[in-house]
């Protein structure tokens, strides 16, 4: 199973950056950039499975077809930040992090507004 070499390397990599974080903290960094970046390039066939997955997906959908990469979008914007924010909290730098998920959340919020636009223009319609 896929799953058992994921988790082996990542295992690994914990045991191998707690190890070096006692003796420099600067290379525990970069075993935990590593081994993502690693745990990334893993599985970029699945990613790349899922994106032509939704790509057929919306090649055949009628209605909805403009907020659909909206949704995308949001989607992608959601797991770089959780990501990114997850590599500067185990760097130690927690208030970064904050920040990053912040501004997902300022972007997600901007992508999101003309779905809620619509959806606000919908119910006035129904309501009228």
């Amino acid at each position: 199973m896929e799953i058992l070499k994921i988790v082996t390397l990542a295992l690994t990599g914990v045991i191998l950056a707690s190890l070096m974080k006692s003796v420099n903290k600067e290379i525990s960094i970069y075993i935990i950039l590593a081994t993502v970046i690693i745990l990334f390039v893993s599985i970029i066939d699945k990613l790349t499975y899922i994106f032509h997955f939704l790509e057929g997906i919306y090649d055949n959908v009628t209605y909805g077809r403009t907020f659909f990469p909206v949704i995308l979008k949001v989607l992608a914007v959601a797991y770089i930040t959780d990501f990114t924010a997850q590599l500067c909290k185990d760097a130690g730098e927690t208030t970064i992090g904050s920040k990053v998920e912040l501004a997902g959340k300022v972007i997600i919020f901007y992508l999101a507004m003309p779905i809620l636009t619509a959806i606000l223009e919908l119910i006035g319609s129904l309501l009228n």
